[in-house]
């Protein structure tokens, strides 16, 4: 008869068992030593799902480690293969074995912080994930705009603008375009008022349009307290059957920018001109935030028709043409006053 389990027998084999373990362990550490040289610190990236082995190889081949197979045997040893994450590591002083081995335990990667403000565009976003070196801007591009992505994330039109919520986003390499994408569209998701579809509905609008006068809403003011009544002037002129007249949307058509909307741009055909086209243009020009969102499903019970600058980020509202072109003249004069 074999012996039961928690004899001495069992026990015994037990401790010599986590002894010899012990014993190996202390063997491997004898040559866990720190690399020797100039160091000028190292970044390592272990990419998703890599095995054992690749990760020895990567901490081999990046030099970041004099005898990996020390780091392999406390893995091993520890029976820890399935707790190390993958990611980017930074090493700004040498590791020994068990620095490194515990930093991919504990799955201390570098963290990225992408800001997106509201009003940001499409292209907006994927120059700041560039400049992060999280994905190249033409990866991005491409990815906001295949119809089999926005097919997939449920997004109409040609690009996911509009559906990329303006936030802060903490992004761990590696991560492809879509993923990322994923994140922003997820958060858009989230954020938009729960309603949002049954009330652009009840309105006669799509929850794109919505979005899309959320996004002019973004570029017109950056006061939330005006979100409304650019809102509310918005819904009147389509209700009237007015162009919307909304410079934003030009600039956003426009494929050079430098900072002034000229007539001959106010006259240039295209689909974003909402000067020479009445309705609202075929999709958002930013990507809206959550007081926006909302400005855009509750226009204010105001019954203006015209807006203009005071150059201080504020507008003033007019409900006649007379009284809009008293206050640009007032804007212009000011304008000339301050140059002055």
């Amino acid at each position: 008869m074999s012996p039961a389990a928690g004899t001495p027998r069992h026990t015994g084999l037990v401790v010599a068992l986590a002894i010899l373990a012990a014993a190996l362990l202390s063997a491997f550490l004898l040559f866990d030593t720190e690399p020797a040289g100039p160091w000028e610190g190292k970044l390592v990236l272990v990419p998703k799902g890599s095995p054992l082995p690749e990760v020895v190889g990567i901490f081999r081949e990046g030099e970041i480690l004099p005898h990996p197979f020390a780091f392999r045997a406390l893995v091993l040893l520890t029976f820890s293969g399935r707790q190390l994450h993958y990611g980017e590591y930074a090493f700004p002083t040498p590791p020994s074995a068990f620095e490194a081995w515990r930093k991919l335990v504990h799955g201390d990667v570098i963290k990225y912080e992408v800001t997106v403000p509201p009003g940001a565009n499409l292209y907006d976003v994927a120059k700041l994930l560039e400049e992060k070196n999280l994905a190249p801007a033409e990866a991005f591009l491409a990815t906001a705009t295949s119809s089999a992505v926005l097919g997939r994330l449920d997004i109409p039109g040609e690009s996911a603008e509009g559906y990329l919520f303006p936030d802060s986003y903490i992004l761990v390499k590696p991560v492809t375009p879509g993923e990322i994408l994923e994140f922003m569209v997820r958060q858009f998701r989230r954020k938009v008022p729960p309603d949002a579809e049954k009330r652009a509905k009840e309105a006669g609008l799509s929850l794109h349009q919505v979005v899309t006068i959320a996004s002019i809403i973004e570029k017109e003011t950056g006061l939330e307290e005006e979100m409304p009544i650019v809102s509310a002037v918005i819904r009147r002129r389509l209700a009237l059957g007015m162009p919307l007249q909304m410079d934003p949307t030009v600039i956003y058509g426009m494929k050079r920018f430098d900072g002034t909307v000229t007539r001959k741009d106010l006259r240039t055909a295209g689909p974003y001109n909402t000067y020479l086209n009445r309705g609202l243009p075929p999709g958002p020009i930013a990507n809206p935030g959550a007081a926006a969102l909302v400005a855009a499903l509750n226009p204010s019970k105001e019954d203006y028709l015209y807006f203009v600058s005071r150059n201080d980020g504020s507008h003033t509202f007019s409900r006649t043409l007379p009284e809009h072109n008293r206050a640009v003249e007032e804007f212009r004069r000011a304008a000339r006053e301050d140059e002055g």
